[in-house]
């Protein structure tokens, strides 16, 4: 069996942009871009899967299924979709906390311009590994080489239970929501939201209150995408009204937990705000 590692770099030097992620095979002979690029990283992490069928969830354009980019998620989940075989994910990435709140692990299934639906094929039978990956060894700097060491073991007995609730989540309801309509988005969502804080924050009094924030967020999300949808809005605008609703959702969740809690949850500091969205992407997608 194979090795994926996942790699993750600054998108620009504005400081509020999150990681951009990508994967590539073991030694490296083989990438996935996830909507970003493949190459110039730093490693994360590292898990033993099929690079056969990370290739196969990946697609040929290596989107793995996240058909429309800041709708349906973002690079990290697609790295996620493609990580998968490994049992692995790009948390510790920058602005991860705050795409696995937002997005969830394997991104958010919306039918936005009737092409933005993300259906998650796993390609439960395909296995083994791509000729690519086994040709040739790679070669490491010594920081690398500590990175992967220290990371092909950091499996959390805890994370992986959440990691199969949420993956037979996304295999048992997304494909009953044969519409997609935006009650059953939203209610999906709010779902995978209640599981990361069940996850992160064990029981707390804060809840009810988390996920009414949540679903604000995600009603000011559709309302932004229709009006997008409907050719009101440019790129540049969508991307604006979007970081503005991120940021909205920092700052209520800061005001709904103490600082530790804040941290835990979505894995920054209180005040640091991140955006999710690389601008240059949506100039080229959706210009």
């Amino acid at each position: 069996m194979g090795q994926l590692i996942v790699w993750h770099y600054r998108t620009t030097l504005f400081a509020k942009l999150a990681d951009h992620t990508y994967v590539t095979c073991g030694n490296l002979a083989k990438g996935w871009s996830c909507w970003g690029g493949k190459t110039g990283g730093t490693i994360l992490r590292q898990g033993t899967g099929s690079t056969a069928r990370a290739d196969a969830i990946a697609e040929p354009d290596e989107k793995a299924g996240i058909s429309c980019y800041l709708i349906n998620g973002v690079c990290h989940q697609a790295a996620n979709r493609i990580l998968f075989p490994a049992e692995i994910t790009v948390r510790g990435a920058r602005g991860y906390g705050v795409s696995e709140a937002l997005f969830g692990t394997y991104g958010r299934p919306r039918a936005l311009f009737g092409l933005c639906k993300a259906p998650f094929n796993k390609h439960p039978g395909v296995s083994g590994d791509i000729p690519e990956c086994t040709e040739q060894t790679a070669v490491f700097s010594p920081h690398e080489m500590r990175m992967l060491e220290v990371t092909e073991n950091d499996q959390d007995p805890k994370y992986q239970a959440y990691l199969t609730d949420v993956s037979a989540m996304y295999e048992q309801q997304v494909p009953q929501m044969r519409t997609l309509e935006t009650a059953d988005v939203t209610a999906f969502q709010l779902q995978l939201f209640d599981r990361l804080i069940g996850y992160k924050l064990g029981d707390t009094n804060a809840v009810s209150n988390l996920l009414e924030i949540r679903e604000s967020e995600e009603s000011a999300r559709i309302e932004v995408e229709t009006i997008f949808e409907n050719r009101e809005l440019s790129p540049k605008e969508f991307l604006r009204q979007t970081q503005e609703i991120e940021e909205n959702f920092q700052l209520e969740v800061a005001n709904a937990l103490s600082e530790e809690e804040y941290g835990r949850l979505l894995d920054l500091q209180r005040g640091d705000i991140v955006y999710l969205g690389d601008p240059d992407i949506v100039r080229e997608v959706y210009s």
